[in-house]
């Protein structure tokens, strides 16, 4: 009689939705993330874009500059400028 039913048994539906359920668990996790890093991306990108044109436009106000000379080249400054989470260094003599 149990052998010419046709269809899934109740512990064989319940095995699939968990397997279901686990695998949308990790699905949102990745998007979650992925949507983190992209705003993130996406703010360092700006403030590199600021801080770009704060250099063409030698408009500092808002930078904050660090000079410092090289301890293995005397001669040459290290310039850091600095906006938000964008870092740019230049190099002078």
């Amino acid at each position: 009689m149990f052998g010419t039913c046709k269809g899934f048994t109740l512990l064989e539906v319940l095995v699939a939705l968990t397997v279901l359920a686990i695998g949308f668990g990790v699905l949102f996790e990745l998007l979650a993330n992925a949507q983190r890093e992209y705003q993130l991306s996406k703010e360092l990108y700006e403030d590199v874009i600021f801080l770009s044109n704060a250099i063409l436009q030698n408009k500092f106000d808002l930078v904050e500059v660090k000079e410092r000379n090289l301890k293995d080249y005397p001669n040459i400054k290290e310039v850091e400028l600095k906006y938000r989470s964008a870092v740019i260094y230049i190099y002078r003599k």
